[in-house]
């Protein structure tokens, strides 16, 4: 690659610099900025594209629903696509930018400043294919570095959204399409991360590099993060798991402060707060996950997923009023945004299910599920929220009124959400066992992850209320 084509911090060019303000702006919840900065380009160039799907990604990630999974997978298909068509074709690193419209990038590629289309047609790309071997070879034969750069960039935008794709249709129990499309993604990381690893003359710039660490790093680190159900789909695709290296390079993403360091600290705060408390030392991840978290709410003080995060956070170390302090912020930011933030609302009740405070738990369940019938959403914890109203009614001593919710979990759990699979198995563990009834609040805080990180005088508390509710029963 052309060394003439670097500038800026650290001998980089800035690769990204059209998107950075907008892929910033999403995560402190200003998405009409977002969407203004991406749509002039999203739907003729492959980085625009991308950043306008991980907008509506990071847009919905409070919902939850499938109906905002089902139009997120489409808009990566229409990533994926748009960047076959346009690998091949002039690098377009500086579209939207200021200057004119076209210039020559060091090497006589011809680089797009202008906002014209890149999509090309069948033909054309085969055409332009072709020419861009013969170019790759021609310079090899001289001897001379040939700047893949565009390519790359393409590749690793193809990866990433086929990636997401994959995850969601797996989500969405697709089991067949998800594992093909995520053995691909995997395909395509491995061979980005040697190339990135062969690179000792740092010709790949940063940017660009810090995007396929991302990739390859939360491949890396699922693994550790997912259901053992899906275990034989990652042995089926020949995916080997390297927690520490995935940690590694999700780390330097996070620390580089570049178009992915918001979306590496969320993986490492998922890595850090949802790991099985039997891997590794709980106290050092908490650590390690309060350290992105500040730098994080710090960064983006409007934001709601790294404030939401900070719920986990506290509720693992058992400070249940800080954990209402930070999700109550979470849910005020994306209301203020314009957001109906159902999982966090979800998360809030959860939280006062955990302080034991079940009145208002019951309203936060109950007001949520209204909501839902209202919509006609549905959402990937339908199912639990039934189950924790009816552990309220349990706990509030109105058995009746609560083997009514759980009668109802059947017909309203989202049959499409992993997240939601155990629901009706349990309720119907209930219905077959009334005498279990009473045990069912402590159910609910055991699936939450509570129960296990209550300090002594909380524990001593459900023991206490568990006393109360089983008592001549």
């Amino acid at each position: 690659m052309s060394s003439e084509n670097t500038s800026g911090c650290g001998g980089y060019r800035s690769i990204h610099r059209a998107v950075e303000n907008a892929v910033f702006l999403m995560w402190n919840n200003e998405y009409d900025k977002a969407s203004t900065l991406l749509t002039a380009h999203h739907l003729t160039h492959p980085r625009f594209s991308l950043e306008y799907a991980n907008k509506h990604l990071v847009q919905t990630l409070m919902s939850s629903t499938n109906e905002s999974l089902d139009a997120l997978l489409e808009l990566y298909k229409a990533a994926d696509t748009l960047c076959s068509s346009c690998k091949h074709a002039n690098p377009a690193f500086d579209v939207g930018d200021s200057g004119d419209d076209d210039e020559s990038d060091g090497d006589g590629q011809r680089v797009s400043t202008s906002a014209g289309p890149l999509a090309i047609s069948k033909s054309e790309r085969k055409k332009k294919k072709k020419l861009y071997n013969e170019r790759r070879k021609a310079a090899e034969k001289a001897g001379e570095s040939f700047d893949d750069t565009w390519k790359l960039e393409c590749d690793a935008i193809y990866a990433e959204a086929l990636f997401i794709r994959a995850v969601g249709q797996l989500m969405m129990n697709s089991y067949f399409k998800g594992a093909i499309n995520l053995r691909r993604a995997w395909g395509l990381y491995y061979k980005l991360i040697q190339e990135v690893e062969r690179d000792t003359a740092n010709r790949i710039p940063k940017e660009l590099a810090m995007c396929i660490k991302y990739g390859t790093g939360t491949f890396y680190v699922f693994l550790a993060l997912v259901p053992s159900s899906l275990m034989k789909v990652l042995n089926v695709i020949g995916f080997v798991s390297d927690r520490e290296l995935g940690e590694r390079y999700l780390t330097e993403v996070f620390e580089s402060n570049g178009i992915r360091s918001p979306f590496a600290a969320l993986a490492l705060c998922t890595l850090y707060l949802f790991l099985p408390t039997g891997i590794g030392k709980v106290e050092e991840t908490l650590v390690k996950a309060k350290r992105i978290l500040d730098a994080m709410n710090e960064r983006f003080d409007k934001n709601t997923h790294f404030n939401g995060y900070s719920n986990f956070y506290y509720r693992k170390r058992g400070e249940t009023e800080k954990a209402l302090e930070v999700i109550k912020k979470a849910a005020e930011n994306a209301e203020r945004a314009g957001m109906v933030p159902i999982l966090i609302r979800y998360l809030h009740a959860d939280t006062l299910f955990m302080d034991l405070r079940f009145e208002e738990a019951k309203l936060g369940y109950a007001s949520l599920l209204e909501h839902l019938a209202s919509t006609r959403e549905s959402f990937a914890y339908t199912g639990q929220v039934v189950l924790s109203l009816a552990a309220c009614y349990v706990m509030l001593g109105d058995d009746d009124k609560a083997l009514q919710w759980i009668k109802k979990v059947q017909s309203m759990y989202n049959a499409k959400s992993k997240n939601d699979a155990n629901s009706p198995k349990f309720a119907a563990r209930l219905l077959s066992n009334p005498q279990l009834l009473p045990l069912c609040g402590v159910y609910m805080l055991y699936i939450n992850r509570d129960l296990a990180h209550m300090n002594v005088t909380q524990a001593e508390r459900v023991l206490r209320e568990l006393q109360r509710v089983t008592a001549g029963k």
